[in-house]
């Protein structure tokens, strides 16, 4: 698997490779992959616990039924809310009303926002936020749900989600009022203090663990890798408390009920969201594809709900395994040397027994390859860092061309002949002059 990545990131890095119509089912194929998955996918502890977060499945209530629910919850006094569901517009007034009576007596609430780019070409930024209906969003903390994909338009939903930005400046908000429409207002009309909007995860680790959001952002960065620590009931595994829709309702009538939704509430970081009308319905909206996704190649169908990835960031942050990058100078040092010590040995295979050149080049090479994504895999794996070996395994690739051209063709413009071609000299007898 690990000589199909290589080629498919040989393919897909490689322009001209790219514009090779054959090539072109290969670069679908590869299009989406990362060698990191292969760690996410095949070695992350499925059976290991994140206490701290809580996932609650609101199915398909309606407001007065997630107002209930939000009730209940902050009867167990938790450290934060997060709703990531989208209120846009008013419905009915008495749901409308219940649910911004349970919102505002809640502590540390944030709902969902999303970052928009700004409709002026000229501005190529995501600088104007979109917030739910501002009679409960005045009430709560607003953070962006969005994620960092390849996919464009249509295609956005089909890629891999594997990196967020921390935050974002804000220069305009679109709000609702009520009617079903929105309007772009400044920030002092929006009743906004901060020109910054964090991420969903970020905000949640914010309000629950101040310093721990802190450092994390303290790391200056313009995006971060989400080190996915698990997913929620799959193959019967589950790695953050999880609870379904009548779980939480059973504990209005159950006493057992009421302890274990006690227990997984108070003090916990709870986020609401849809995972299917039950846990046990499969359902595709709102489901993303992520490294997690055991077909890590051509990939069928989305492994995890949108919810869940926001817990997988706030568990990075309060655990604080975040995943980090070998300086670009490291990738390209050690591909450097790897290349050179390539071509110096391809060269002395050529001069030396030329007649074997093709067999032996492709099994060094091979063997080089496998070291070198063993290597990356390996770093990943112990230490959660991405190298980024990419550019040696494409000189690699081409080395051995490149020797048989400038050992083959070259030189030979010069003069140049290896041994095994060379016209042995004329051995002169003694005495033949005389």
């Amino acid at each position: 698997m690990a000589i199909m990545g290589t080629i498919g990131y040989i393919v897909n890095k490689t322009a001209v490779l790219r514009n090779i119509e054959f090539l072109n089912p290969i670069e679908q194929v590869f299009d989406d992959f990362d060698l990191t998955d292969i760690v996410f996918s095949k070695l992350t502890d499925r059976t290991k616990a994140y206490p701290d977060i809580t996932v609650v499945n609101i199915g398909n209530l309606d407001r007065a039924g997630i107002a209930e629910v939000i009730n209940l919850i902050n009867q167990n006094n938790p450290k934060a809310i997060g709703i990531d569901v989208q209120f846009e517009f008013a419905i009915d007034s008495t749901q409308d009303a219940l649910l911004e009576n349970a919102i505002s007596n809640a502590k540390n609430v944030v709902m969902v926002s999303k970052m928009i780019s700004n409709p002026n070409p000229k501005i190529q930024k995501a600088d104007h936020v979109k917030i739910n209906y501002h009679r409960f969003t005045k009430h709560t903390h607003t953070a962006f749900a969005n994620f960092i994909t390849k996919g464009k338009g249509n295609q956005l939903g089909l890629s891999s989600v594997r990196s967020f930005s921390p935050k974002e400046k804000v220069n305009k908000v679109i709000l609702s009022r009520g009617e079903e429409k929105f309007d772009t207002v400044s920030l002092k009309e929006a009743q906004r203090k901060e020109t910054i909007e964090y991420a969903f995860g970020v905000k949640l680790a914010q309000l629950a663990a101040p310093k721990k959001a802190k450092r994390f952002l303290d790391r200056k960065r313009n995006f971060e890798w989400i080190n996915f620590m698990g997913n929620v009931n799959i193959d019967g595994h589950t790695n953050f408390n999880v609870l379904d829709v009548q779980d939480v309702f059973a504990a209005q009538a159950d006493e057992n009920a009421a302890k274990g939704f006690k227990n997984v509430t108070k003090d916990k970081i709870v986020v609401l969201g849809f995972m299917g009308a039950n846990l046990q319905v499969r359902s595709f909206d709102d489901k993303l594809f992520t490294p997690l996704n055991e077909n890590y190649i051509g990939r069928s169908a989305p492994d995890m709900y949108g919810v869940v990835v926001h817990a997988n960031i706030i568990s990075m942050i309060l655990n604080e395994s975040y995943i980090n990058e070998t300086p670009k100078w490291l990738n390209y040092l050690i591909s450097f040397f790897v290349v050179l010590f390539t071509i110096m040995v391809f060269s002395y295979i050529f001069i030396k027994v030329g007649i074997w050149y093709d067999a032996l080049t492709i099994f060094i090479q091979l063997l080089i390859v496998l070291g070198m994504v063993g290597l990356m895999l390996l770093v990943f794996s112990k230490y959660a860092t991405k190298m980024d070996l990419g550019l040696g395994l494409i000189g690699i690739a081409l080395s051995g061309i490149f020797v048989e051209i400038y050992h083959g063709f070259i030189r030979k413009l010069f003069g140049w002949r290896p041994p095994n071609e060379r016209k042995p000299v004329p051995q002169t007898l003694e005495g033949e002059s005389e």
